[in-house]
């Protein structure tokens, strides 16, 4: 009787080149994926912060603002407008805390806002939306990550959508 202990080199090289077939299909999947995560996560980090300023307004009857790359690029935050134009339109604002600025938030890794960059938004106490340039709303955001796009939309009533390219 022989000893069956073991495996033969060829069966270890079928096993080798079933896993390398395995590797080949799913490395470029799981990519894919953690790219469209961090997209998906983009978006959503926007559309809260967006969300959190437009509450903040109403139950503090106080306008507030959402600027973006703030206080650096791909970073965004929530600030208290004070009535002060030197204050509140300050070149230093980012990076000034007043009691009810929200801390800077920041996109992940490789993560931007797209081709252009975003308009900064003020929300009334009323909880309306509007552009601090001037553009007419409804707006679109685009975040982006390689392959993936993501869009948020903010209408002038203050309602925040986030939907896929």
């Amino acid at each position: 009787m022989g000893n069956n202990r073991g495996f033969t080199l060829l069966e270890l090289l079928v096993t080798a080149g079933f896993i390398g077939v395995a590797a080949a299909v799913a490395i470029p999947a799981m990519n894919n994926a953690v790219e469209r995560n961090r997209v998906i996560a983009g978006g959503e980090l926007i559309a809260a912060q967006i969300r959190e300023a437009r509450l903040a307004a109403i139950s503090r009857n106080q306008a507030f603002r959402v600027r973006f790359n703030c206080p650096t690029a791909g970073a965004f935050r929530m600030l208290e407008v004070t009535g002060d134009a030197s204050v509140d339109d300050d070149s230093d604002r980012c990076t000034t805390n007043l009691p009810n600025d929200g801390p800077p938030q920041y996109l992940s890794g490789n993560v931007s806002f797209g081709e252009s960059d975003p308009h900064d938004l003020q929300i009334s106490a009323r909880g309306l939306v509007s552009a601090l340039d001037g553009a007419t709303l409804p707006l679109v955001f685009e975040v982006t990550y390689g392959s993936q796009t993501r869009n948020v939309s903010v209408t002038a009533l203050g309602r925040v959508t986030v939907v896929d390219e």
